[in-house]
């Protein structure tokens, strides 16, 4: 994300600057818990860990017994291909009402 404010022809940084300092400021924003993965990295996926998020993210007060069952691996080897680091609209709110 080099272009953060829409005009990269307003600054006078290169788009490598933007995306460093960009990539800085989300880190800092997550906080020193979260680890992100390179890209080339291997990572564990955890399909049940997904679903039960996805259950939780939605306030559908589904219970765990009835989250769908699909016979997947509880967990699965994977490699990274990239890494995109993004927020959701709705913390950056909360976080600038604070």
């Amino acid at each position: 994300m080099a272009n953060v404010d829409g005009d990269e022809s307003r600054s006078s940084f290169p788009s490598s600057y933007h995306d460093q300092l960009y990539t800085e400021l989300w880190k800092a924003c997550a906080g020193p818990l979260v680890d992100v993965p390179l890209a080339g990295e291997r990572v564990y996926y955890f399909p049940q860990g997904h679903m039960e998020q996805l259950v939780a993210s939605t306030n559908q007060g589904i219970e765990s017994e009835k989250i769908p069952d699909f016979k997947l691996p509880p967990k699965i080897l994977c490699q990274v291909l990239s890494v995109m680091l993004k927020s959701m609209k709705q913390m950056r709110s909360t976080l600038r009402s604070h």
